[in-house]
C-alpha cells in the first residue's frame, strides 16, 4: 500500500512540474559538413566524370608507374616534394608530345566547405622549397602574400574589423559560412583568360605568385601578368605544360562555377577520345617500380625459391593418413617414456631402472648368486661374464659407474645392461 502511494505522489509531482514548465522551442542548424563517399576522398572526381562524358578516359592513379601514351594528359602534384628524376621523366614525356597539367597545391582531399585560412597560414609560415619541374621550366615563385597581409587578417578573424567584409556576405548565413567564404574572397583571384580566340572567366587561387622569365610564345597565356602569374600554359617541345598555384578550378566544390568545367574540356581536347591521368603521389611505390624494370629478376628468382622449397620438402605424393584411433605397441610407449626422462635429465632414474631388472632377475633365477646386498660381488660378476660373454671389469662397470650425461655411453651403458639380462 505504501508503495503504491508513492508512486502516485511521484507521478502526481510530474504532472505539476510539466505543467509548470512554459512551452518548448527548438531551433534548426544546417551544417556543411562536405562530401562523403568517393568525393571525399578524391577532389577530382567530378572532373573525372565530366571528362569521361565527353568521350576521354580519364581515371586516377595512387602512384605514377607505367608512363602513358605520347597524346595523353596527366594531372600532377608537386605538393609533397617532386623529386628532380622525376621532374625530367615528366618533361621527356611532355616534349614527345603529352600535355601535363602541374599543381603547386590544392590536390589533397581536405573539405572545401571548411575555412581554408588555417592552411593558408601554415603555408605562409613554411619556407619556401625549391621545385624542380619549375626549375627546368625556367618559371620562379614568390609568396603571394606579405607578412602584413597575414596580421591584417588575422585582426579581422579576432574581431577588430567585422565589418570589413559584409557587403559582400549574405545577412541569413550562419557565422562559419560567412567566415569560409569572407577566407575564400581574400584568397580566391577572378581572371580572364583568352586563349585559342576563346575567353575563359576563372577563379583561381593559391599561396604563391609564379614568375616567367622569358616572353610568352605563340599559343601560351597567363593567368595575370607573368610576373604574378596564377596559372601558365607552356610550349615544351611538342607537348605543353599547364602550370596552377592551386588546383581550386577542377575541384568537385569549383568546377561547377563560371568556366572552369569549359576550360579543362579545353585542356584536355575536345575532339578524340585521350587518356586521361589523375595521380595523388608523385613518386612511385618500391614494390610498382621493381615490377616495371626488373621483372625478369623477380619471376626468375620467384622460380628458384619455389624448386629450392620442393627440393627441401621431406616428402614426395600425398600426405598419408593419420590413424588416431589405431593401437600403438607397448614398446613404443616405453620409447616415448625414455625419450621424455632423458630430456628432462633424469638419466639416474633410467639406470636405475635398468639396474634393478637385472637384480630382478638374478633373485628369480638364480638365488645361490644373490646374497641380498645388491653389490656385485666377484663370484657374480665372473658367472655374469661367462653367461653373457663380456669382460669381467665391464660388468662390474655396469653396476658401479655413476650414470653418464653423455649420450654415447649411456647407449653403451643400457646396452650391457640389457646383454646382462638377456644372458640370464
Amino acid at each position: 500500500m505504501k508503495r503504491h502511494f508513492i508512486r502516485g505522489l511521484m507521478a502526481l509531482a510530474g504532472a505539476l512540474l510539466l505543467c509548470g514548465c512554459g512551452k518548448g522551442h527548438w531551433e534548426e542548424v544546417e551544417k556543411i559538413t562536405g562530401y562523403k563517399g568517393k568525393a571525399r576522398l578524391n577532389p577530382f572526381l567530378a572532373a573525372e566524370r565530366l571528362l569521361n562524358e565527353l568521350g576521354h578516359n580519364a581515371h586516377s592513379a595512387k602512384s605514377l608507374g607505367k608512363m602513358p601514351e605520347h597524346d595523353a594528359a596527366i594531372f600532377i602534384s608537386g605538393e609533397g616534394g617532386l623529386p628532380d628524376g622525376r621532374a625530367k621523366q615528366l618533361l621527356r614525356w611532355t616534349y614527345s608530345g603529352g600535355h601535363l597539367i602541374y599543381f603547386l597545391g590544392g590536390t589533397r582531399p581536405y573539405n572545401d566547405f571548411e575555412s581554408k585560412f588555417g592552411s593558408f597560414l601554415s603555408a605562409m609560415l613554411l619556407e619556401e622549397e625549391k621545385d624542380p619541374m619549375l626549375e627546368q621550366l625556367g618559371v620562379g615563385v614568390q609568396k603571394r602574400f606579405t607578412e602584413e597581409d597575414v596580421k591584417d587578417r588575422l585582426k579581422k578573424i579576432a574581431g577588430e574589423d567585422e565589418d570589413a567584409d559584409e557587403t559582400e556576405l549574405d545577412e541569413d548565413e550562419d557565422d562559419e559560412v560567412k567566415k569560409a567564404r569572407k577566407d575564400e574572397v581574400w584568397l580566391e583571384s577572378e581572371e580572364e583568360v583568352t586563349w585559342n580566340g576563346r575567353t575563359y572567366h576563372l577563379s583561381l587561387g593559391g599561396y604563391q605568385n609564379m614568375i616567367l622569365k622569358r616572353k610568352l610564345q605563340s599559343g601560351e597565356f597567363s593567368a595575370g601578368s607573368k610576373n604574378e602569374s596564377l596559372a601558365l600554359h607552356l610550349r615544351h617541345g611538342m607537348g605543353t605544360v599547364t602550370l596552377l598555384a592551386h588546383a581550386r578550378p577542377f575541384r568537385n566544390h569549383w568546377i561547377g562555377e563560371h568556366d572552369h568545367a569549359r576550360w579543362l574540356s579545353a585542356l584536355v581536347g575536345e575532339s578524340g577520345s585521350k587518356e586521361v591521368l589523375f595521380v595523388s603521389a608523385s613518386t612511385g611505390s618500391f614494390f610498382g617500380l621493381l615490377w616495371q624494370h626488373g621483372w625478369m629478376a623477380v619471376v626468375t628468382l620467384v622460380l628458384c625459391i619455389g624448386f629450392w622449397l620442393w627440393q627441401q620438402m621431406p616428402r614426395f605424393g600425398p600426405l598419408a593418413d593419420v590413424e588416431l584411433d589405431s593401437t600403438r605397441h607397448f614398446a613404443s610407449h616405453i620409447s616415448a617414456l625414455g625419450e621424455f626422462f632423458w630430456r628432462m635429465r633424469r638419466v639416474t632414474l633410467l639406470v636405475n631402472a635398468a639396474r634393478d631388472a637385472v637384480w630382478e632377475r638374478v633373485r628369480e633365477r638364480h638365488r645361490s648368486l644373490d646374497d641380498g646386498s645388491r653389490q656385485m660381488n666377484d663370484q657374480l660378476a665372473e658367472e655374469i661374464a661367462r653367461r653373457s660373454g663380456l669382460p669381467v671389469k665391464r660388468v662390474a662397470a655396469a653396476f658401479d659407474v655413476a650414470p653418464p650425461n653423455s649420450a654415447h655411453n649411456f647407449v653403451n651403458l643400457m646396452r650391457d645392461l640389457q646383454t646382462i639380462r638377456r644372458a640370464l
